[in-house]
């Protein structure tokens, strides 16, 4: 954890995170904490009009700044952004566990627990049209919970965030997000069950603490209007003992003749 610059939805927050010697952590107000966040994921921070966090669990170190290269990132410039259902500060550990994890007493929110989500509301240029950005998601849950009962997963949506766990069938948990353009092939969430160019190995999480990841990936979605805003949620799902973490980074606005939503390796 030597480089990992922790940033808080608020300064509580920070004081529930572990004492490191070797870790640098810097409490930031909750007015800014978010924009912090999001202005390190954006290739132009000036794109970021605000940023925010709409639900983040009571405690725990669930968003930072990682100015740590790791697992591929930084995509751009020198830091990138983070979210995890767990401890952020855990994703530079060395691998010593399975079942690596930290308790955000996150309360049930439709239907899944220690959920965070970061809203970001961004200024576009007159002629964009495409919204992308890179993204790998990592998680302790794989291998054991590939098709269990178990799934954390991350979700991006445009303009509105409607995702909803809780009418899940317990023995197959399921979830339901419309505005989702995170998905995998089979065109659902990102998490350990994930098919085709969006499935779990060990070695694209090496380097980090987590037993597996994605490969690195690339979002998009169209959008019209010079102000979409994005929302990035991640949480628990079945249990909140098994934790993961979503790298985000090269968040652009652009013109794209032939932008379509979805997910590819990038």
């Amino acid at each position: 954890m030597r480089a990992i610059r922790l940033t808080s939805a608020a300064v509580a927050l920070t004081l529930f995170a572990p004492a490191a010697a070797e870790a640098r952590i810097k409490p930031i107000p909750k007015r800014t904490a978010a924009t912090e966040v999001a202005r390190s994921i954006a290739t132009d921070p000036r794109q970021v009009r605000r940023a925010f966090f709409p639900v983040v669990p009571p405690r725990g170190n669930p968003a930072g700044v990682s100015t740590t290269r790791l697992a591929g990132f930084p995509r751009n410039g020198r830091s990138f952004g983070m979210l995890s259902s767990g401890n952020v500060l855990f994703a530079d550990d060395r691998n010593r566990s399975r079942n690596r994890g930290a308790a955000n007493f996150g309360p049930l929110i439709r239907g899944a627990r220690d959920v965070t989500i970061l809203r970001i509301d961004l200024r576009a240029p007159a002629n964009a049209n495409c919204l992308t950005f890179r993204f790998r998601f990592l998680s302790e849950e794989y291998p054991e919970f590939v098709d269990d009962i178990f799934n954390d997963a991350f979700i991006a949506e445009l303009d509105d965030s409607d995702w909803d766990a809780s009418r899940s069938d317990p023995n197959n948990p399921d979830i339901s997000a419309p505005r989702n353009f995170a998905v995998d092939s089979a065109g659902r969430p990102i998490r350990v069950n994930a098919v085709g160019d969006t499935s779990f190995t060990r070695r694209a999480a090496r380097g980090t603490t987590y037993d597996g990841a994605t490969r690195l990936l690339r979002a998009s979605t169209p959008f019209r209007g010079r102000t979409p805003t994005l929302y990035l949620s991640i949480f628990d799902q079945g249990d909140r003992d098994y934790d993961s973490t979503v790298f985000l980074d090269k968040l652009q606005l652009t013109r794209n003749g032939s932008c379509s939503s979805g997910v590819v390796i990038d």
